[in-house]
């Protein structure tokens, strides 16, 4: 009797359900530390990611507690959902030991040592300490927003030197229709929350913004038409917080309105820097990250020095 040989069907490739999508890795965004002292009460501190700078002290009794608090400082004001914080310290330091334990007390934080990839953005954390110190006298500051399709940018240069910028893209449906409007407000948020303690003369372009932080200092619970207050990672948004600190430190800002483009040197370092920012998103700006840090850091010591020159004059 003949056999029939039977052999086993090559499995087939099934086709992916259209409702199912492969999960996206979030981005993370590496920030370098470096920190110095202690002086008299206190830690100095430089921190720096790609697109965005933090300087001043810590109060601290070890350099490993103070990085922490600084992690803390900078987790609290950065929008990224993951960041990779790289310090340099020595391999018994304590802040290894308790490396696994961050990410469970803060989600999202990671602690490594630096890389040779890191070295352009731990040069320019360490460039930060050189830079002036903090000082508790009172500031002003401009402020500026850049919006360029899809793409908002906004800057802040304080007297003092120090200054802040931030490029990403934004979402109509979370943020309403006034997204200029929304770029200022966010500019004069981040120049009062790092200048935080000291009376702060804000100078904006902006009459919306400067009638609008009037109404957050006078403690009216209002926000840019369409802007949403819910998010779907569960986060408080930008705006929010910044009505409410505002409104906590409504004794020490003062608004004021400044023409725009009319020379006036803060004014138009701020706008430099929001442009900056809003084209190195673009990728339009022709700049790597190190120049891109270098040209703001080249915008804020500028502007500043010219803003300090005709006041002393």
């Amino acid at each position: 009797m003949d056999t029939i040989e039977k052999t086993a069907a090559k499995p087939v490739a099934r086709p992916r359900p259209a409702d199912v999508v492969p999960a996206r890795p979030r981005p993370v965004t590496t920030v370098a530390i470096v920190v110095a002292g202690p002086g008299d009460t206190a830690f100095r501190y430089s921190a720096c990611s790609a697109d965005q700078n933090w300087t001043g002290t810590v109060t601290a009794d070890s350099a490993e507690t103070a990085i922490l608090d600084v992690i803390k400082r900078v987790r609290a004001q950065s929008d990224a959902p993951r960041l990779r914080f790289v310090v340099q310290l020595p391999p018994r330091s304590t802040l290894w030991a308790l490396r696994d334990e961050i990410p469970v007390l803060m989600p999202g934080v990671f602690v490594e040592r630096p890389t040779l990839v890191d070295e352009p953005l731990m040069t320019a954390a360490r460039r930060g300490l050189l830079r002036r110190p903090v000082t508790q006298e009172p500031v002003w500051v401009a402020t500026d927003g850049s919006v360029r399709g899809k793409v908002t940018g906004y800057g802040w240069l304080a007297s003092t030197g120090e200054y802040g910028l931030m490029g990403f893209r934004h979402s109509r449906k979370q943020i309403g229709p006034n997204v200029v409007l929304v770029a200022e407000l966010r500019a004069i948020a981040k120049a009062v929350q790092y200048l935080r303690g000291r009376d702060i003369t804000v100078l904006s372009d902006s009459k919306l913004a400067v009638a609008m932080v009037q109404r957050w200092m006078a403690g009216d619970d209002v926000l840019p038409d369409g802007y949403s207050r819910v998010r779907d990672n569960g986060r408080t948004p930008g705006l929010v917080t910044a009505q409410r600190m505002i409104f906590a430190e409504r004794d020490r800002i003062h608004p004021v309105w400044v023409k725009a483009h009319a020379g006036e040197p803060l004014n138009e370092g701020a706008d430099a820097l929001a442009r900056l920012a809003s084209r190195y998103v673009l990728g339009d700006s022709g700049l790597d990250g190190t120049e891109y840090r270098c040209r703001a850091d080249d915008l804020a010591e500028t502007f500043a020095a010219e803003f300090n020159r005709r006041k002393s004059a």
